[in-house]
């Protein structure tokens, strides 16, 4: 007898334990995911994330234009820093990098939540297990429901209301006069060809409520989790609730688990006596219109707080970085700046203050990444806050740039026309505004070259007169032609070492003349060569 009693013991005691195993394992697999992402580059496919911006970019006082953020690969640079749990964060993530920001209160803020949210392990990973049950993709379409058109009453609204009122009239008579109970079979059979008729809208009801009672759950978590923590959202969530009340009671019907059959069965029944379903639809689509604004800062909360995390993991990935000094002067400054997509960038320094920039190498010396470092940190300056330099200012000027301009079939447009019209675009904003900061690389390289260094030198003299350029060019002659409120830069490449370039940017006029050298090195036949040379010098005697 001991012997049984000690192995049913035993054997409770083992399955004790192995309830409480398979509890911490459901637990801690979230963690264990949170944890290993941490740092890493985004891997999420980016489904629907230009949904916020495509919405909402009408509102939007400046933001990166198609072409610059295309030019400048942040389209690279978004799916590297979106390691976002949520498909919300994606959108606000990527509707933050393309929205300029005036207020360097604001940037300030945010650089410093970066940091909060690097340093605090703890309050980092309490919030993101918050923000774990809106994994989910079919989130990413709860945007839709806040910021597009608003929500349409469900179709024949009058029908079901009528219906659901004469149902209720002919119960009450019924359980009075059972005799009634044939118009009551009746009333059955024609709401049973509604529920049927307007199933499919009652079912993108459930979902859209669904979303919305997930993200509203994540939002009062979060706000509890970090209500005094020293990040904004938690603490604006936590203002947004107390001043509305019970935002999910407002969409409670369609959030009721129905997968015990005894309450199936129940909501069945009363959609069938009362069309509860179709009413309740009704009501939610009101509540959903009344509430519609709360909810949009609800979701722009929640988004923006994982987006913020996605930020401070980058940050923890490229260490070297720093806030920027805004300014309102027309300044550009960055020490030790460099381009955050490439593995081992070389660091560099510009200072042009009033001034622009003319940047003369050869191809693959390093002068077009340096457009793309300077006007990509300006941007991430004004957008999220963060520049990679050891130190920064950056005026607060819209970036326009012209790297890639390629022929485009379906438009019928030549690089050079379709260069011709970006480069007006950018004399027009620069007279319109009297500011901006505009990258053009090897302009106007599809004409010959003397009417490219006549046409450089009157359109440049006239963008520099009005706002801020960083420009590439081969055309050495350039050097010479701009006045003084153009700065020279240059790339070197050395021919007589294994590596030609070093990737420094150089002050001052280049002179060097190394394109016939790196003829010959490459392995060019010698007449070639010495026929190359020949032309070279004559050209110069002349």
């Amino acid at each position: 007898m001991p012997l049984l009693l000690f192995s049913h013991w035993q054997t409770r005691f083992q399955l004790i334990q192995t309830w409480f195993r398979f509890r911490l394992a459901w637990k801690y697999r979230p963690m264990d995911q949170i944890r290993a992402s941490w740092g890493q580059a985004g891997s999420k496919d980016p489904w629907l994330s230009t949904k916020l911006f495509d919405l909402t970019r009408n509102a939007a006082a400046y933001s990166v234009d198609d072409r610059t953020w295309i030019d400048l690969e942040f389209e690279r640079l978004f799916s590297s820093v979106d390691s976002t749990l949520t498909r919300l964060g994606s959108q606000c993530l990527y509707h933050k990098l393309r929205t300029y920001r005036d207020d360097p209160g604001e940037l300030e803020k945010d650089y410093a939540a970066y940091q909060v949210l690097r340093r605090d392990t703890a309050l980092r990973e309490r919030l993101q297990l918050s923000l774990w049950p809106l994994r989910s993709d079919s989130q990413a379409l709860t945007c839709e429901s806040l910021f597009g058109e608003l929500p349409a009453n469900p179709r024949s609204m009058g029908l079901v209301l009528l219906m659901s009122v004469a149902s209720l009239l002919v119960f009450a008579a019924t359980i009075l006069n059972p005799a009634l109970a044939w118009l009551l079979g009746a009333i059955v059979l024609c709401n049973l060809f509604i529920v049927l008729f307007l199933r499919y809208d009652i079912h993108e009801t459930f979902l859209a409520t669904g979303r919305l009672g997930r993200m509203i759950s994540a939002a009062a978590r979060l706000a509890r989790v970090g209500a005094t923590a020293p990040v904004s959202q938690p603490a604006r969530l936590s203002a947004i609730f107390s001043e509305t009340g019970d935002l999910r009671g407002s969409f409670r019907w369609f959030l009721a688990d129905r997968s015990n059959d005894f309450v199936a069965s129940f909501y069945f029944w009363l959609n069938l006596l009362f069309l509860a379903d179709q009413v309740a639809a009704v009501l939610v689509a009101r509540n959903l219109r009344r509430h519609r604004d709360t909810l949009a800062q609800v979701f722009l909360q929640v988004g923006s707080l994982d987006a913020d995390i996605a930020i401070a993991s980058w940050l923890q990935r490229i260490p070297a970085h720093c806030p920027p000094a805004i300014t309102t002067e027309k300044t550009i400054e960055l020490i030790d700046g460099f381009h955050p997509l490439l593995a081992a960038p070389v660091a560099n320094s510009i200072a042009l203050r009033g001034q622009s920039a003319l940047v003369v190498g050869t191809n693959m010396a390093g002068k077009t990444t340096f457009i793309k470092m300077v006007g990509t940190n300006i941007i991430l300056g004004r957008t999220l806050g963060v520049c990679f330099a050891a130190t920064a200012v950056v005026p607060r000027a819209n970036v326009m740039a012209v790297i890639r301009a390629e022929h485009s079939i379906e438009s019928g447009k030549s690089h050079f026309f379709a260069e011709l019209e970006r480069i007006l675009s950018f004399v027009q904003r620069a007279e319109r505004d009297g500011r901006g900061v505009f990258l053009i690389d090897e302009l106007f390289r599809g004409t010959n070259t003397p009417e490219r260094v006549a046409a450089g030198k009157a359109v440049l003299e006239s963008l520099g007169a009005h706002a801020q350029v960083l420009v590439t060019t081969h055309d050495i002659e350039l050097q010479h032609l701009l006045g003084p409120s153009f700065l020279t830069f240059h790339f070197v490449e050395d021919p007589e070492l294994p590596e030609l370039f070093d990737y420094r940017l150089h002050p001052g006029i280049s002179t060097a003349k190394n394109a016939i050298k790196l003829l010959e090195k490459v392995g060019f036949p010698p007449a070639i060569v010495r026929e190359a040379r020949r032309l070279a010098d004559a050209s110069t005697a002349r």
